[in-house]
C-alpha cells in the first residue's frame, strides 16, 4: 500500500483501518464527475493548425497542470496529433513530463536557469530566459543548451526590455549563441481594436529583425485571431486547446472540452418567505421545493455566481438559488415533476450549451481561472484516451539529480 515497514509492524489496526478506507473510497461512486474529452483537445489543436497555416508552428501551453485538467493525459493527446513543443510553468512540471515522454521539446516559462542549469541540460529541457542574469548563464553554456528569449513589449511581467536586448546585442552577448526562439506576450489580444496590440507587435518586430532567431512567437490563443501579422513563425496556444473562446468570435470553431455533473443529495419543501442559504440572499416567493447538490466553491464553482447560474436536469433548465457554500449549492426544482428530481439524480453544470465561458461570465471571473479551479477541485474522468506512442509512463524515465548541480529544485 506504500506505507513504511515500521507502520506495518507497529500499527496493524491502523493498517487495517487504512485499507478499509481505501477500499471504501474505490467502491464509492463519486458525487461529482468532470468529464474531459481528449478528442476535443485533439480537434482544437488541429483547428488552430488549420487557421495559422503550414508555415507557422503551433506549440501547446500545458502549465498549471494543463489548466487543471491533468498535464500528462493532455500532453499525450496533443502529441497524438503532432504537437512537438510543450510549454510548462516550472521545473516540477517539466520533470514530470520528461519522466513520461521522450523526444518531445519541453520549455519552462520560469525557473531560474542560472541556478538550475544542470537540471535543464541533463533532462533536455529548454529554459525561457527572462532577465539578463539568465541570459548570461545561457550564453556561457554554448551550443549544447538551447534557450528561448522572452522580450517585454508592453505586458510588464517577465522578459528583457527592448533596450536590454539592444544593449546586450551591442555587447555582443548574442554572438556566441543566439536564442532559437524569441517570444513575447500580448496584453490585450482579446480586444482586436486595442492599440496596445499594434504597439507590442512593432516592438517585437524590431527585436525579431535585430536578432533574426529561427522563430518568433508573439501570439497566444486569442492572438491567433488578430491575423497573420501577429503569427510570425510560431503561436503558443493554451486557452484555445481547452475550448475557451477568449477572442469572442461569433462563430466559435473550438470544441467544448469539459462536461461537469453533480449528484442531488436531498430534495426539501420550503414554505413561502423562508431564507435559503448563507446571508438570506434568496427568500422563497412561494411554497417551494429545493434540491441540494453536492458541489460548491471547494470544487471550483465560483462563490460569486450565487443566484446567477442555471443547471440542466434532463430537459429542464433549473436556477441556482442562494449562496454557493463550501461543498453544496441549492437549486429551485419547484416546477420540475417530483418523479424527475430525486436524490441520486445528477444535474449538469457544464455541457455543450452551458460552457466554461458562460459560467465564468456569470461569476465575473476569467474562463481560465474557472477551468483551473474546477479541474483542481473535481474528480476527473477522461474520454477517448489513446496513449501516445511517445507515452512511456508504464516505464518512467529516471529523473536524475545532476552531479554538477549545486542546488536541487526542491531546495528553493
Amino acid at each position: 500500500m506504500g506505507y513504511p515497514a515500521a507502520f506495518r509492524r507497529k500499527n496493524p489496526e491502523s493498517r487495517r483501518l487504512f485499507e478499509e478506507q481505501v477500499m471504501w473510497s474505490l467502491a464509492r461512486s463519486s458525487d461529482i464527475v468532470l468529464e474531459i474529452d481528449l478528442d476535443s483537445i485533439r480537434i482544437n489543436f488541429r483547428t488552430v493548425l488549420t487557421l495559422v497555416g503550414p508555415q507557422v508552428r503551433v506549440a501547446a501551453v500545458v502549465k498549471s497542470d494543463a489548466y487543471g485538467l491533468g498535464i500528462v493525459n493532455i500532453a499525450s493527446a496533443l502529441i497524438d496529433v503532432g504537437c512537438d513543443l510543450l510549454f510548462v510553468a516550472n521545473l516540477e512540471e517539466a520533470l514530470l513530463l520528461r519522466s513520461c515522454f521522450g523526444g518531445i521539446a519541453i520549455a519552462v516559462f520560469r525557473d531560474e536557469f542560472h541556478r538550475f542549469g544542470a537540471w535543464y541540460k541533463s533532462h533536455d529541457l529548454i529554459p525561457v530566459v527572462n532577465n539578463c542574469e539568465e541570459l548570461h548563464a545561457a550564453a556561457t553554456v554554448g551550443e549544447a543548451q538551447t534557450y528561448f528569449l522572452n522580450v517585454e513589449t508592453g505586458f510588464a511581467r517577465f522578459g528583457l526590455s527592448v533596450a536590454d536586448v539592444q544593449r546586450q546585442n551591442l555587447l555582443r552577448t548574442f554572438e556566441r549563441y543566439r536564442p532559437s526562439i524569441v517570444l513575447s506576450h500580448l496584453a490585450c489580444s482579446e480586444c482586436i481594436w486595442d492599440a496596445t496590440n499594434v504597439l507590442q507587435r512593432e516592438r517585437f518586430r524590431a527585436v525579431y529583425e535585430l536578432l533574426k532567431p529561427t522563430r518568433g512567437s508573439l501570439a497566444a490563443s486569442a492572438g491567433v485571431w488578430l491575423g497573420k501579422s501577429y503569427h510570425f513563425d510560431m503561436v503558443r496556444i493554451g486557452s484555445a486547446i481547452y475550448g475557451i473562446n477568449n477572442a469572442g468570435t461569433q462563430t466559435n470553431p473550438l470544441q467544448p472540452v469539459v462536461k461537469l455533473r453533480a449528484r442531488i443529495l436531498d430534495v426539501r419543501s420550503v414554505p413561502i418567505g423562508e431564507a435559503v442559504g448563507y446571508g438570506a440572499t434568496f427568500r422563497t416567493a412561494r411554497a417551494s421545493r429545493i434540491a441540494i447538490v453536492a458541489i460548491g466553491y471547494k470544487h471550483g464553482i465560483p462563490w460569486s455566481c450565487a443566484n446567477k447560474i442555471f443547471v440542466r436536469l434532463g430537459e429542464y433548465l433549473v436556477p441556482s438559488i442562494g449562496r454557493i457554500s463550501m461543498e453544496y449549492m441549492t437549486i429551485d426544482v419547484t416546477d420540475i415533476p417530483a418523479e424527475r428530481c430525486v436524490p441520486g439524480d445528477f444535474v449538469e453544470l457544464l455541457n455543450d450549451d452551458l460552457t466554461v465561458n458562460n459560467l465564468a461570465a456569470a461569476a465575473g471571473v476569467s474562463p481560465q481561472e474557472t477551468l483551473t479551479r474546477l479541474g483542481a477541485g473535481c474528480p476527473r474522468k477522461y474520454l477517448n484516451f489513446s496513449p501516445s506512442a511517445a507515452f512511456t509512463a508504464s516505464r518512467p524515465m529516471t529523473v536524475r539529480s545532476p552531479s554538477r548541480a549545486k542546488s536541487r529544485p526542491m531546495d528553493k
